[in-house]
């Protein structure tokens, strides 16, 4: 048994160091929770119970240094994750021990030391780790500084996964089953507001079903008492989605499966369709948790009058609480208010008069405390108020796609669709080559010299004195030099010029010095092979120069012609044809009369096109009228690749927009999860691809930035589609609930310190363009981002990448 520490043999150690990728990029350590920053929680509750305290951030460190405490940045470039966090603490830790938390936790156990520690001596361990009584919290640990040389030799290998390097050590497990809120951090505005107290809407109230969780610990029971509920649900006539959270692969990736393979093969999402079920598995890129709200964006309201959840057990719905006490676990529902019933195998259990006790071996019960429950949420028609059908004023729409859902729907569904065909090389700029280039020749093609110099033989260079060397002759670019160069020999030689035989090295004539007639002297330091350019080295020959799908620019012109080339096979230019919807909209040189506007769409769009080396076909603006909608529809696909409109799309536009594009072709209209641009019609007119945008001038813009160029640069065969982001700092406070992807305009500029800052371009209404002309870039908020601070890390979109 090891000797009994003591808390002065500990510091506690706060880790703020990550990427800050989640809640909108803000440092999370220093958001504010109940009035104080989630690092000061923090401190108040680890200072009583360790030695010392010290703070690991890689960010904000005069703001973390105003509590007079030891900053440490990570050591191990490129966030590492909390291992680099461990090994930055303990380089400097004082103690013997280190005692870690997470910054975005505002509670832990006020024994949490002295729990640690038992576990850690009653197991002779060398560390010890927090267990939640389901699975382990890694983060919350206890570690001997000793271990120091061992992390940073797992490290150094690449390897990341802190339960690997556990497992390399005896760790101890300590049981805080009991205080399980220690664990839950804020990863979402949602979170935060639902853990500060704040009533926030819950999602069934943002959905057209309702929900109902069943909660409980593991191995209660819930998939038992919901495979026993769902047929009695079903013959009562109701339609049911299954929600059930897992924490790592679900069931259904089997290896051996088809689906399995090709989600191993790298696919983001895999959809199984048969005449009998559809299934989907799609790759969580965030790396965190699912939120209940996630999920709820696949639900097919046509399976779901009702949604039973099991699991989410902190999100803020309905729930049913599972419990059995002979397996030893406390209740959930004394600190869970949205408890409403209790399904129990012990009918003594006294409850609050809020809370129904159900007998778990009685599903027809339960059955029916679920079906009354349903009833009595029913809302009766009301004579002084509307109901609200979801709109762009939402800012949480369950039944909106996301972003990256939209984009990836239309870049699958994209094929390049312009064939290939032959250009002289000038008349190549701006193309997108349609072939791989291979070089005919090496470049260059004969070893020659880097310098002005004398070229001689590496051998025979100097040792620690100067030396004397004969010049055999001059030897200029593009002219061969016919003699071999011997011993105690060079040849003065020029910049491009082929190296003699006998020779393999190039002293350059600023380090050398006349000597006697027709001599050269050339002292001591130099090196075999230097100043020479061997051939082939820029490009070899039979290599692959340039790959088909790259946009031809100046300096590939360059290099082609450096290759002989003359003529590329490239992609001929799509064909865009455009118009915008409108009775209101009025073309520039005509008179403005009440309520009419001139139609800026048009110009946006066109400057959008011009700048990918389109064919634009303008075809102005086009009233709402039915005959002739239908004439430019008919008119567009049968002229272009792509047809593109603006207005129309939106509901309470004319609905014979909507029945013209359907009788005309394969349209789906969506509404996603972005501001501004909520509305977006996707398909096919014909043998034309067509999108439908907003009528709003900037969702205009930001919606075809976002969907139409990736779209079109894929069409037309170029390989980099996307936008290159950057993250720079903001410099405004940016407005911002959650539940939508939000495209702030901005100005990016170097601060004096040289890095990159941002501030807002103006007013951010969807109808105000000049935000975009003051602009020149898009200031992306995600979904679950809320206001942004001065300070705040944002990731930014250049206007023209």
């Amino acid at each position: 048994m090891k000797k009994k520490l003591s808390t002065t043999d500990i510091t506690g150690v706060i880790l703020a160091g990550g990427r800050g990728s989640r809640m909108g990029g803000q440092d999370k350590g220093l958001i504010d929770f109940n009035g104080l920053p989630l690092v000061e929680h923090l401190l108040n509750a680890l200072q009583p119970q360790t030695g010392a305290v010290l703070i690991n951030a890689n960010r904000n460190h005069e703001r973390y240094q105003r509590y007079g405490l030891p900053v440490v940045n990570d050591e191990l470039s490129g966030f590492q994750g909390p291992l680099a966090g461990f090994a930055a603490a303990m380089q400097e830790a004082k103690t013997a021990y280190i005692m870690t938390v997470p910054c975005d936790g505002p509670t832990i156990a006020p024994d949490m030391a002295e729990r640690l520690l038992q576990a850690l001596q009653q197991n002779d361990a060398e560390l010890a780790v927090a267990h939640d009584g389901e699975r382990l919290q890694p983060v919350h640990a206890l570690i001997p500084v000793s271990l120091l040389p061992s992390l940073l030799a797992f490290l150094e290998n690449g390897d990341r996964k802190i339960d690997l390097w556990y497992a390399q050590h005896r760790m101890a497990r300590a049981d805080f089953a009991d205080c399980r809120d220690m664990f839950r951090n804020i990863n979402t505005p949602e979170q935060q507001a639902e853990m500060e107290g704040v009533k926030i809407p819950l999602p069934s109230s943002t959905t057209p079903f309702p929900i109902l969780g069943f909660c409980a610990w593991s191995g209660t029971g819930k998939t038992t008492l919901l495979t026993e509920l769902i047929p009695r649900l079903k013959f009562a006539g109701l339609r049911l989605t299954v929600i059930k959270h897992g924490h790592h692969n679900i069931e259904l990736d089997t290896p051996g499966k088809d689906s399995y393979r090709f989600r191993e093969a790298g696919a983001d999402q895999v959809l199984l369709a048969s005449r009998k079920r559809m299934a989907m598995m799609q790759e969580c890129k965030t790396q965190r948790e699912p939120e209940l709200v996630d999920v709820l964006h696949f639900v097919n309201p046509d399976c779901a009058d009702l949604v039973l959840v099991e699991g989410f057990k902190h999100t803020a719905i309905p729930k049913i609480e599972v419990h059995r006490p002979s397996l030893g676990k406390p209740l959930l529902f004394p600190d869970d208010s949205h408890v409403i019933a209790l399904a129990t195998d012990d009918m003594t259990l006294e409850t609050p008069p809020h809370i129904t006790k159900l007998d778990i071996n009685q599903p027809d019960q339960i059955a029916e405390f679920v079906l009354n429950w349903m009833k009595k949420g029913e809302t009766p028609p009301s004579t002084h108020h509307i109901r609200s059908a979801p709109s762009c004023a939402d800012d949480l729409d369950p039944t909106s796609l996301s972003v990256a859902a939209a984009r990836s729907r239309i870049m699958d569904a994209l094929q390049t669709v312009s064939p290939a065909l032959k250009r002289p090389l000038r008349d190549a700029l701006g193309h997108i080559l349609a072939e791989d280039v291979i070089s005919p020749l090496n470049v260059p093609n004969h070893v020659n010299s880097a310098m002005d110099g004398y070229a001689l033989n590496g051998t025979d260079l100097p040792g620690d004195a100067i030396r004397e060397y004969r010049v055999i002759g001059t030897v200029f670019a593009g002219v061969p030099f016919s003699a071999s160069c011997a011993q105690g020999e060079c040849v003065r030689i020029m910049t491009g010029a082929p190296m003699p035989t006998g020779t393999d090295t190039v002293v350059m004539q600023e380090q050398t010095e006349a000597g006697a007639a027709g001599r050269v002297r050339i002292g001591a330091g130099h090196r075999s092979g230097q100043n020479v350019r061997q051939a082939g080295e820029d490009i070899a020959k039979d290599s692959c120069v340039i790959s088909a799908g790259r946009r031809i620019n100046p300096a590939d012109l360059g290099v082609l012609a450096s290759l002989g080339i003359s003529e590329l096979s490239v992609y001929r230019p799509l064909r865009v044809a455009f118009f915008s919807t409108g009775d209101e909209l009025r073309s520039i040189g005509e008179t403005l009369r009440d309520g009419e506007v001139y139609d800026s769409n048009r110009y946006a769009l066109y400057g959008m096109l011009k700048q990918l080396n389109v064919d634009i076909l303008d075809m102005g603006v086009v009233r709402d009228d039915p005959t002739a909608l239908e004439a430019a529809f008919l008119q567009a696909s049968a002229i272009a690749d792509v047809v593109i409109t603006s207005g129309g799309v939106s509901v309470g536009e004319a609905d014979y927009t909507k029945l013209i594009l359907d009788k005309l072709g394969q349209i789906n209209f969506w509404k996603i999860a972005i501001k501004p641009g909520r509305p977006l019609a996707f398909g096919k007119l014909g043998n034309a691809l067509f999108f439908g945008l907003p009528g709003n001038p900037v969702a205009v813009m930001v919606t075809f930035l976002q969907f139409v160029q990736p779209a079109l640069l894929k069409l037309a065969g170029q390989t980099a589609d996307q936008a290159l982001l950057v993250d720079a700092i903001s410099q405004s406070r940016l407005k911002k609930r959650p539940g939508r992807m939000e495209f702030q305009r901005g100005t990016v500029s170097r601060a004096a310190d040289g890095k990159l800052v941002v501030e807002k371009s103006g007013y951010q209404g969807s109808g105000v363009l000049s935000s975009m002309s003051k602009g020149n870039c898009l200031i992306i908020l995600p979904e679950a981002s809320a206001t942004v601070e001065p300070g705040d890390v944002v990731q930014v979109q250049l206007f023209g990448w």
